[in-house]
């Protein structure tokens, strides 16, 4: 059997997870809440969050990260997201220290499907923390986009660690749906890997898993699932996501695996197999 940690029982699906190696924790997101673990999946702490909804996490430096939208108002559009925020967690009981905005991603949802829109943009998702270019420990932001074929290159929003805006990276990879789901960078190869949807229009993309470096552009893409969330454990290892159930019941799923089983095009029945054996069976 394959090791892998979990976490049940939650109303809303999952966003993403992230780990502190070191002190032996892990962090996950659902829509409507933050959840610790230890690891052997034993729940720890859970605070639920309520006005919008959340994305992926990331843990740094005694720090929990999650991107938030705020909800729509009344007789909107479900995804016409009033606020786009980082929220930021203290790691030991998940208290809520701040929301940092992010006045770009105001700018560019006014624009959003109007003609002349360069960006597509719908709201963010995934986050992370890794190195820019000159080698500086930055925070870094992904961007979900609209269906369109002109809106082909992924974004993602580079910050400061106190959360200002510094540039924006773009990566060449067509359209897919919602855009960048789950974001991590990979601190042995310097490089990010992010996740996406299945497409299911002719001119998006076929691949939903994705290597990218800031230098290169994409350096690797995969047909490979996992969009409620992917962390690079090092020593080219990795945790990958298995959702199962519906609103109400929903479990969440992160399972180590290595880059050759991405070369697979696997659904949601082969990675159970994968993950679970006869278990679910």
């Amino acid at each position: 059997m394959r090791r892998y940690l979990e976490v049940l029982h939650q109303h809303c699906h999952m966003q993403g997870f992230s780990v502190d190696k070191e002190r032996g924790y892990a962090y996950w997101s659902f829509t409507d809440s933050v959840v610790k673990t230890n690891m052997d999946s034993m729940m720890i702490l859970q605070t639920h969050v309520s006005g919008g909804h959340l994305g992926d996490i990331a843990y740094y430096d005694g720090k929990v990260y999650s991107s938030f939208m705020g909800n729509c108002l009344p007789g909107h559009a479900w995804d016409d997201w009033t606020a786009f925020r980082i929220h930021v967690y203290d790691a030991e009981d998940l208290r809520l220290l701040k929301a940092i905005e992010v006045p770009l991603c105001y700018e560019m949802h006014a624009m959003q499907g109007k003609p002349g829109d360069p960006y597509g943009f719908s709201g963010i998702d995934g986050i992370t923390f890794g190195k820019d270019e000159n080698g500086e420990i930055k925070m870094f932001i992904a961007c979900a986009l609209i269906t369109g074929e002109q809106y082909d290159h992924q974004m993602i929003l580079q910050m400061s660690l106190e959360g200002e805006y510094e540039k924006t990276h773009r990566f060449l990879t067509g359209n897919t749906v919602y855009g960048i789901q789950t974001l991590d960078y990979d601190w042995d190869t310097d490089s990010f890997w992010f996740t996406t949807y299945g497409a299911p229009a002719p001119y998006q993309a076929r691949e939903t898993l994705y290597n990218v470096s800031l230098k290169d552009g994409v350096v690797a893409r995969y047909p490979y699932s996992s969009p409620y969330g992917f962390f690079c454990l090092g020593g080219g290892k990795f945790l990958a996501s298995l959702h199962v159930g519906k609103t109400g019941n929903c479990a969440g799923y992160a399972y180590e695996c290595e880059e050759p089983l991405f070369q697979n095009r696997k659904g949601e029945h082969d990675i159970k197999d994968f993950i679970f054996g006869d278990e679910l069976k």
